[in-house]
């Protein structure tokens, strides 16, 4: 039986407008003041955490390995690497390394590895860009790291986090991103997040974007501590806050008129063989850039979606959701956004679910219209 969302949802309508999103580049000199003329889009498409292959002391490993030796490369992304494609530019949270190496490692729970040719999961996904500011990016101490670098620049996969403020000139945009691992709302985090986006600035960044590591682990709220530092990295300049770390969805903030994602979820995580929390979200977002200077627009889009394709098992490989687990996940989001500051005018607004097409009836955009031709293999 089809159910409609509850009436919470009416605060996900902000949400539900359309949407992309865009990255990218590594050094350059700062470009002068924006002289072209005309409209410009830039679409980007966001997702969490992605950990190829895993810790072979867990299951999670031997079941993404399993799925590898199965299906190929091309298993992980399929039903989702149409709609990463279509953005300008697709991110996701790479947690974990890229190299040969199993010993020696961290002395953790869990230190998260898969062979330096995965990295082609990512190229065959259609990722253009990794978060690599997270807890998994040194289990394998600093060559472990130089090896992730060295697969990632092979398949031309662009990064950022960490020390790595990245530039990326997109339709002849140039995007910042930056990002860091923040367990504390401290003068030393602050002094790094506006180190960074000083330095993206001064390089001539006209779109910045953040990807924290942060929260609690399974807890769909966040901590006031990401709220503090989301908000702040707003007033500081920044143009779209993204968040991972608690490997379940959180809500959404409209701060100023931009959007802090808390969390994004899982996505492809090789590091739990099968989670009770299954749900997750690709968040896109447009933005609009007149004359080269950015235009006040809400142009987002949620695509709800499960990180499995099929339910007797985690297969890791995200899969848009339809129907009621579309409705329920985005009612899910909607709740985790209630006590978030949001714009009245987005809660408001009426959301309506079509659960056979699988697109939103309102403010239907191109990347619900691409949705509707993606569907699970």
């Amino acid at each position: 039986m089809k159910r409609r969302i509850p009436s919470i949802a009416a605060v996900l309508a902000a949400f539900l407008l359309c949407g992309s999103f865009v990255l990218q580049t590594q050094g350059g000199a700062a470009p002068q003041q924006p002289t072209r003329r005309g409209v410009t889009t830039i679409t980007i498409s966001a997702a969490g955490d992605v950990t190829l292959g895993g810790d072979h002391r867990w299951l999670g490993y031997h079941g993404f390995m399993r799925e590898y030796n199965a299906h190929g490369m091309e298993h992980f992304f399929l039903n989702v690497r149409d709609i990463f494609a279509a953005s300008d530019l697709a991110i996701v949270n790479l947690e974990g390394t890229l190299t040969d190496l199993t010993e020696p490692h961290m002395d953790k729970p869990f230190v998260f590895r898969a062979p330096p040719h995965f990295a082609q999961i990512l190229t065959y996904g259609n990722v253009d860009i990794v978060a690599i500011g997270n807890n998994h990016t040194i289990d394998f101490f600093g060559q472990g790291t130089r090896d992730t670098l060295n697969a990632l620049r092979a398949e031309e996969i662009a990064y950022f986090g960490n020390e790595f403020n990245t530039i990326k000139e997109i339709n002849g945009i140039r995007v910042g991103l930056f990002g860091f691992m923040i367990w504390d709302d401290n003068v030393t985090n602050r002094d790094r997040i506006r180190a960074s986006v000083e330095d993206l600035q001064a390089r001539g960044a006209q779109l910045i974007i953040a990807y924290y590591h942060w929260g609690v682990e399974r807890n769909n709220f966040p901590e006031q501590y990401q709220i503090n530092l989301g908000r702040y990295s707003i007033d500081l300049g920044v143009h779209l806050v993204l968040g991972a770390h608690p490997h379940v969805l959180q809500g959404i903030e409209v701060y100023r008129g931009r959007h802090i994602v808390y969390s994004l979820g899982n996505f492809s995580f090789g590091g739990n063989s099968n989670p009770d929390d299954q749900d997750t979200m690709i968040f896109e977002q447009t933005f609009t850039f007149i004359g080269g200077w950015l235009q006040e627009a809400k142009d987002i889009n949620i695509i709800p979606a499960r990180i499995s394709s099929v339910r007797e098992r985690n297969n890791f490989q995200p899969t848009p959701a339809y129907g009621e687990d579309a409705e329920r996940i985005l009612a899910r989001i909607a709740e985790f956004s209630v006590p978030l500051n949001m714009d009245e005018s987005l809660r408001q607004r009426v959301f309506h679910f079509d659960t056979t097409a699988g697109h939103a009836q309102e403010g239907l955009c191109d990347a619900q219209r691409r949705l509707d031709a993606v569907q699970p293999h």
